[in-house]
Order: structure tokens, then sequence, then C-alpha cells
């Protein structure tokens, strides 16, 4: 996380980096920083690690420039998914996704745009994945 610039209690600024040595702590840090479900503090998370793992080194495991990789980690900048895909592998974690509990009242599901668009079809689409999916989709 980015230090506090206003000392006015006095304390020493931290840098988390400093903490991020291996990558089970790292994964459990961008984790954390991705619960709180704000994509600044994952972006502030990601550069932290960043910083420990050395950006240089960082660069060269995804190919990007460190300019690049700078820009791209900044407060505010809003990156690809595929450079954010591309940092955490180079980090040597992945993501992965699970459900969440649901408030009592759920929200109706978004209009679809078109004909094969919305969660059915996505639906359909993991069904034809499975063994027989193909004959089970037709049938539909």
């Amino acid at each position: 996380m980015t230090m506090r610039t206003d000392n006015s209690l006095g304390l020493k600024p931290v840098d988390v980096a400093e903490y991020l040595s291996d990558e089970e702590t790292v994964a459990e840090y961008l984790n954390a920083a991705a619960d709180i479900g704000d994509p600044a503090v994952l972006l502030d998370a990601f550069a932290a690690v960043g910083r420990a793992s050395g950006m240089a080194e960082l660069a060269r495991k995804t190919g990007l420039s460190r300019e690049s990789l700078y820009k791209a980690l900044s407060p505010g900048a809003q990156p690809r998914y595929d450079t954010v895909f591309e940092v955490a592998q180079a980090l040597g974690v992945s993501f992965h996704f699970s459900a969440v509990e649901q408030p009592a009242t759920r929200r109706a599901s978004p209009p679809t745009t078109g004909k094969g668009s919305g969660p059915s079809a996505v639906v359909k689409k993991l069904s034809t994945r499975t063994r027989g999916g193909e004959q089970r989709a037709a049938k539909r």
C-alpha cells in the first residue's frame, strides 16, 4: 500500500514491499487487496509486489519495459487486463474466482444484448465443454 504522506502522528513510514518475501505472502496480500473490492487498492498492491520483486526483473519476465510497468501500476492507472494477468503470472500468482454470499434481495439479471449473450449463453457454452455436452446442447 502507498505510504502515508501526512506524518502528524510521528509514525515511521512503512513500505509493505519490504515484507513481501515469498509467493505465498504475495498471494495472500493480493487476495486481501482484491477482497476490499476497490480497483485502486488492488493496483496499489500490485505496485508494492512489483517493488518487492524488483521492477527490472518483473519487466524482464513480462516482456514490458520498466517504464510501462511503472505507468500501468501507478495510482489512477487503468491497466489492460492482459497486462495485469502477465504481471500476476510473472509474480508467480494466479487469479481464482469463487462464489460470494449474496444479500437477501437479488438484483434482476442484466438485459441481454442479443442472441447468444448473457448468463444463459455462458452456461450453454460451458455445458458443451463437458463430456457429452455437445449432445445435451443440441437437444435444447
